[in-house]
């Protein structure tokens, strides 16, 4: 039964390890992280943000949206058992890096000269 939970799939010439079902949702699978026992990064500046492509843009922004959702049900499973969670700065780190994004795609949107893709662009921003 938990023989396909955890498999590698060829991606490529790299393996990667798939997870499947609510392991994504936490650190270190469905373990519960000890207090201070990672070093965390920092967020992302704007000035950097501007040199990244708009594919790379998008990736991030998933990345950060699938950080952003296991910060927040980490919190609530720390909050269920009535703890508080370690490394809580970690969130406005990631929605710091969230609103950078959509400022830099707003620059850029807004330096288009043609009204119509501006206004695709801005469409495709404010449902992020």
């Amino acid at each position: 039964m938990f023989r396909n939970l955890f498999r590698r799939v060829p991606m490529g010439r790299a393996l990667v390890e798939r997870t499947r079902g609510l392991e994504e949702f936490f650190e270190g699978g469905s373990k519960v992280a000890k207090e201070g026992s990672e070093a965390v990064g920092r967020s992302w500046s704007a000035a950097e943000l501007r040199l990244k492509s708009f594919d790379d843009l998008h990736k991030l922004w998933y990345v950060l949206l699938k950080e952003k959702n296991m910060l927040y049900s980490q919190k609530m499973m720390f909050r269920s058992t009535g703890h508080r969670m370690p490394n809580g700065e970690r969130i406005p780190s990631v929605r710091r890096s969230m609103c950078r994004i959509k400022h830099v795609l707003t620059e850029r949107a807004l330096a288009e000269t043609d009204l119509v893709k501006r206004q695709a662009a801005m469409r495709i921003i404010n449902d992020l």
